[in-house]
């Protein structure tokens, strides 16, 4: 690979180019993907989804799980500036950028919010993705016991499928009053009129007030005002009226038409940047002029797909013909639809059924792409494993014990006893009488995010520290890139280097120096070096009878990322997992300091058991866990469930040799007390009165059991309930 192609923005056509390149890839041209979304709307299902028909997974395309399967880097991240000339994409992250050869810009547009009071008193239903958040919480917040009137601004096919939605959804609520308010004399101007018959049948019959010729002047925090002065009171107004483009992009010195949108040639290249394309709703074709419809968002992919091939291998493009009919399917509320085409008009739950069938078949091209085209993910041989990366690349402990004792001088027995004994970092003494605590660790690459993947490894790099009290001061990062061209060594170097970089700057630690390498795959290593008084100092197997204990973040990422591995994992995991590997355990080590923790360590490659186990160590100690208050990372449980694991664990299985289980412990939950964490929290022993106000202050903190003694427990180290 030489040649970087970056997609900006998660659009129909992006997703549709993004699977067709996976199946037949541009030679030496490495994909990128960024959006601020991981699930991305399919617009033509918006309205079945918020009168109750589908599920939010059945209606939004899973941007990560499709790049996982079309080997393109994923970068989870808001695009707000582009600079053409250095061909540099500034994102919204402590400033960080991606570099490209060829860019791609999919990202949709914004409500237009230009009449006066829409800003502030109106829900835009674009973009989507905000609009549907905005919806969950008119839902949430929204009471429908007394009479409550909404208004939907714009009678285009959007407005009108969106009003019938809503009052099918919320039918139940009689005292619930919907209006639709509309410039025209009619709604879905240009649609023929035997269509527009049917859809104001649906609206009568779903008793929403049609107000024409209401063009509206302001919006107000109770209501609508019309230019000829009529007012229109309402308690929520949401706008459906003519899309707007993103306000950054007038900043790019690309090429806009009158609109503000991105003008685009025949070829769909910006007019002043040919290395620069742009689709859907975010671009205007001034040649060609179309409505922002999701129609020709889906027709424009071919034609992107064909040009960028050809813009990389210097050949001649081909020009964008897009049909001027096509079958237009709309919604009405319930699972009945109208249809039209070539001036044909039929409605009924069959056209319903018809939409649904092309919807779904849609969806499933992008959310399981492997399914129609003899193509699945890239997978080990049958007699080998897919090795996991991060905390579950680590090697077992058995083999780490059996190495070191086959050195001379070193016995088996005083191996294991030493590793026992072992704190998280290693601790010397300097001359002005302070104490000097080092520590290394590192693994290989899980994530196409380098940014991302450097923040995670600073993070679980001075976890060792944080866990012994010690206050980080440096480190020195061992940096080995994947095999690949110098211009793309120099892009992901920077990108690597800045996550780390930030990690430490907010952490107010310095970076003292490393080494650089190439190799097969991408690997990070981290020596934290840090400092501490003997008073500072926390122990990791000192705990005491009667002490609580307690774990500062959510377990699951071993089984997320060994799910991401195979493209089965989740959106809402997946951000879940690397919303908590991206936080530091700085925090939680601050706030122990006033608490005076009997015994500290991190939950790291060995899992809560295993870590566990080491905080007893030789004690006449033993542990109580009630595995119900496991916390756990959203989508972990359904996945251990369906029998992911990652490579590390049967390595694991050993340590419940050392439990007892109780007979209502679910065999999921068990596994993933042996789940290997990367970037993990503090497992911490404390009084109970300290572990109340730890858990008070900290909200990821979870009391999870406790420690007794071994007369009260009986002659198993844990007891799991």
């Amino acid at each position: 690979m030489n040649r970087d192609l970056v997609f900006i923005g998660g659009g129909h056509t992006h997703a549709l180019v993004i699977r067709s390149l996976a199946m037949k890839p541009i030679p030496d041209v490495r994909l990128t993907l960024i959006s601020e979304q991981t699930l991305t709307p399919y617009s033509g299902m918006l309205p079945g989804y918020i009168a109750g028909h589908y599920t939010l997974a059945e209606t939004h395309i899973d941007l990560n799980r499709l790049c996982r399967w079309a080997n393109v880097r994923w970068i989870k991240a808001r695009a707000i500036h582009i600079d053409p000339d250095s061909r540099r994409i500034q994102l919204d992250q402590d400033n960080r950028s991606v570099s490209y050869d060829k860019l791609s810009i999919d990202i949709g547009s914004t409500p237009d919010l230009s009449v006066p009071g829409a800003a502030q008193y109106a829900v835009g239903v674009k973009p989507v993705s905000h609009f549907n958040h905005a919806w969950t919480q008119l839902l949430d917040t929204s009471s429908f016991d007394t009479a409550t009137n909404w208004g939907v601004i714009g009678a285009g096919a959007g407005g009108v499928e969106l009003v019938l939605a809503m009052a099918h959804r919320l039918r139940q609520h009689t005292s619930l009053q919907f209006h639709l308010v509309f410039s025209g004399e009619t709604v879905l101007r240009g649609y023929p009129a035997k269509l527009i018959e049917h859809a104001e049948t649906a609206l009568r019959k779903s008793g929403v007030q049609l107000h024409s010729g209401f063009r509206v002047s302001r919006v107000l925090a109770d209501g609508l005002q019309a230019e000829d002065g009529r007012r229109l009171a309402l308690d929520k107004s949401i706008s459906c009226m003519a899309a707007a483009p993103a306000k950054w992009l007038a900043d790019t010195g690309l090429a806009l038409s009158d609109n503000g949108f991105l003008a685009v040639n025949p070829f769909l290249q910006v007019h002043s940047h040919d290395d620069v394309f742009a689709v859907g709703d975010c671009a205007d074709m001034p040649h060609d002029p179309r409505p922002k419809a999701g129609v020709y968002a889906v027709r424009q992919a071919p034609f992107l797909e064909r040009n960028l091939r050809a813009s990389f291998a210097g050949r001649s493009m081909t020009r964008v013909k897009l049909q001027t009919d096509f079958l237009s399917l709309l919604s009405l509320g319930e699972r009945v639809a109208v249809g039209s085409r070539n001036g044909f008009v039929a409605a009924g739950g069959w056209v319903w059924k018809l939409k649904d069938h092309i919807d779904r078949k849609f969806m499933r091209r992008l959310n399981e792409p492997a399914a129609d085209t003899g193509m699945a993910m890239v997978m080990p041989p049958e007699d080998t494993d897919m090795h996991c990366a991060g905390c579950g690349s680590k090697l077992g402990p058995d083999v780490i014990a059996a190495s070191l004792a086959a050195i001379p001088h070193y016995p088996r027995s005083e191996v294991v006893a030493a590793l026992g004994k072992a704190e998280d970092a290693s601790v010397w003494t300097v001359p002005d009488g302070m104490l000097a605590v080092q520590s290394i660790d590192g693994f290989r690459s899980f994530s196409s995010d380098l940014y991302q993947f450097g923040i995670i490894c600073a993070n679980h790099a001075l976890s060792d520290l944080y866990a012994m009290g010690a206050e980080p001061v440096s480190v020195q990062v061992w940096i080995n890139l994947a095999f690949s061209h110098p211009r793309l060594h120099k892009r992901d170097h920077l990108l690597l280097m800045s996550g780390i970089a930030s990690a430490l700057q907010q952490q107010q630690v310095a970076l003292a120096g490393g080494h650089s390498t190439e190799g097969a795959e991408t690997h990070v290593a981290i020596v934290a070096n840090g400092q501490a008084t003997t008073a500072q100092l926390w122990k990791k197997n000192t705990p005491r009878a009667g002490d609580a204990l307690v774990l500062t973040k959510a377990v699951g990422t071993g089984v997320i990322l060994a799910a991401d591995m195979q493209a089965r994992a989740g959106a809402v995991a997946i951000e879940a997992a690397f919303d908590m590997m991206m936080q530091s355990n700085r925090q939680a080590a601050q706030l122990l300091t006033e608490l005076h923790p009997s015994a500290v360590t991190d939950v790291t490659g060995f899992g809560v058991l295993g870590h566990l186990l080491e905080m007893l160590g030789e004690s006449d100690l033993c542990a109580e866990l009630q595995t119900e208050r496991l916390p756990l990372l959203p989508g972990a449980l359904e996945l251990a469930r369906k029998g992911i694991r990652s490579t590390l664990y049967p390595q694991l299985q050993a340590y419940t040799t050392e439990c007892q289980v109780g007979d209502s412990v679910d065999q999921a939950r068990l596994d993933l007390l042996l789940d290997p964490q990367t970037s993990g929290g503090l497992l911490i022993a404390l009084p109970e009165d300290a572990a109340a106000l730890l858990c008070k202050r900290l909200p990821s903190a979870a009391r999870i059991g406790a420690v007794v003694d071994m007369d009260n427990a009986g002659a198993t180290r844990i007891a799991l309930h």
